[in-house]
């Protein structure tokens, strides 16, 4: 299911901020983060909480902070005896070695020279991160409880759609056999010519062939078993996507296989129809869990 949810936390005048983006997927959940290299350390909680939470989507999680006056100055705060001791020793390496003297931000790339203690700096932050994830969370699910609302009716409305298909295929199939027969006598007349009659016993033996290849009495039999299936999975109170992505494929095959027996021209349209209904609703159950 889509949504969107931030949540932001501060203290001593730092904060860090958590965004949440979901779109559908029928797989499990699926995340990919976008996190400063020096927050790196967080992502392994923010994974797990996440998939304590949600079970299925695909997420893009984007983790930003900003740090106080007091702090932003200690993070480009250089030790200036380590960079002095660092200055010295790589001009007389370049002396030695015929190179040009060290510049400045060589000096400040040797280890110690700047910020020495970069972990306890950050450290406040990780503090930040549960009450942020938390208020992300809640938005986003916030968001999606408001669109599985919208969501449910559409697939109510699909699935009584899917209903007046099927029954108007019920209601076809005995002139569907009727019409045959009349099909298969002026076949049989055409092919005797005017001296010969139809056999009734021949004509019987032919509609109980195509009768016996052509029944789709079990496929209505089972789609109407699960459009009842449909609408209680729809009611209940749990999550219901995968159950509901399971039937989806189940009609989908019932549908293909009442297709591809039935002959009658307007039996085959309504279940074209029927079964583009049921792509769709197939492609809305991505959005539920």
């Amino acid at each position: 299911m889509t949504g969107y949810g931030r949540g932001v936390a501060e203290r001593d005048g730092a904060s860090l901020a958590v965004e949440i983006s979901a779109v559908n997927s029928r797989k499990q959940v699926d995340m990919r983060f976008s996190i400063p290299r020096e927050l790196g350390m967080l992502e392994p909680v923010l994974r797990q909480r996440i998939q304590q939470k949600l079970s299925r989507g695909s997420l893009y999680v984007v983790v930003s902070y900003q740090l106080s006056p007091e702090q932003a100055a200690a993070s480009g705060r250089i030790n200036l005896a380590a960079a002095q001791a660092a200055a010295n020793e790589l001009r007389e390496l370049a002396k030695t070695a015929g190179l040009n003297p060290p510049t400045i931000t060589e000096v400040l790339a040797v280890p110690g020279v700047l910020n020495q203690d970069r972990d306890a700096l950050y450290e406040p932050l990780r503090e930040l991160v549960e009450p942020a994830l938390e208020q992300a969370l809640e938005a986003l699910s916030a968001a999606r409880v408001e669109e599985g609302v919208r969501l449910r009716e559409d697939l109510e409305a699909r699935g009584r759609q899917m209903q007046e298909l099927l029954e108007k295929i019920i209601i076809r199939e005995p002139e569907a056999l009727v019409q045959f027969k009349e099909r298969l006598r002026a076949r049989l007349e055409e092919l005797g010519g005017d001296q010969v009659s139809v056999d009734e016993e021949r004509l019987a033996r032919e509609l109980v062939f195509y009768a016996d290849k052509a029944d789709i009495a079990e496929e209505m039999v089972r789609l109407k078993s699960h459009f009842t299936k449909y609408f209680q999975l729809l009611a209940s109170d749990g999550d219901p996507g995968r159950e509901l992505d399971f039937l989806g494929q189940e009609m989908n095959r019932e549908i293909t296989t009442l297709s591809s027996k039935t002959t009658d021209l307007c039996i085959a349209e309504d279940a074209l129809a029927l079964k583009i209904e049921i792509s769709k609703v197939r492609e809305q159950v991505m959005n539920i869990e």
